[in-house]
């Protein structure tokens, strides 16, 4: 059994509010130094046709967008909500080693199969990028653990419930 209806609309919310603040924060980057991050053309490039990327605002970026928010408003909040109690820590740390998890997986693991992992925009600024990712997954982790923790600490473990 996993959390009730409640807890997981909490934490698709938080999904969602920490999805969104990344994706400010990316397109913010440049002000900040950092290298440009545009995982909407990234993740829209093999739907762009052959294209080296989606430009921005076409159809294959909206798609690259929507790919994005999916995973980071339902798909990782959902397995969070699930793999929260074996996660430890406080709420927030919880969130933090969840969103190392998928920086690892997500990030290097797939994004690197699909080709997109270390591209050109990489070995132009190859602390940055690695450095910069790192960073957003770790806050997009701690904005979901405060968000969507609160409700689920207080769900009890699958094995609590049949004790």
């Amino acid at each position: 059994m996993g959390p009730d209806k409640i807890s997981l609309r909490r934490a698709l919310l938080a999904g969602f509010v920490a999805t969104a603040i990344l994706t400010i924060l990316m397109f913010l980057a440049p002000v900040a130094g950092l290298p440009r991050i545009d995982l909407a053309s990234a993740l829209g490039k093999p739907l762009a046709g052959g294209r080296a990327v989606a430009a921005p605002l076409t159809g294959s970026w909206w798609m690259g967008l929507g790919i994005f928010f999916l995973f980071g408003s339902v798909i990782s909040p959902y397995i969070f909500a699930h793999a929260y109690h074996g996660l430890l820590g406080s709420p927030w740390l919880r969130g933090v080693e969840w969103a190392l998890f998928v920086w690892v997986f997500g990030g290097v693991a797939v994004m690197t199969m699909m080709g997109l992992g270390f591209d050109d925009a990489h070995f132009a600024h190859p602390f940055g990028t690695f450095a910069s990712s790192l960073a957003g997954h770790l806050v997009y982790g701690a904005i979901l653990g405060v968000i969507a923790g609160g409700v689920l600490k207080g769900v009890p473990h699958s094995r609590e419930r049949h004790s």
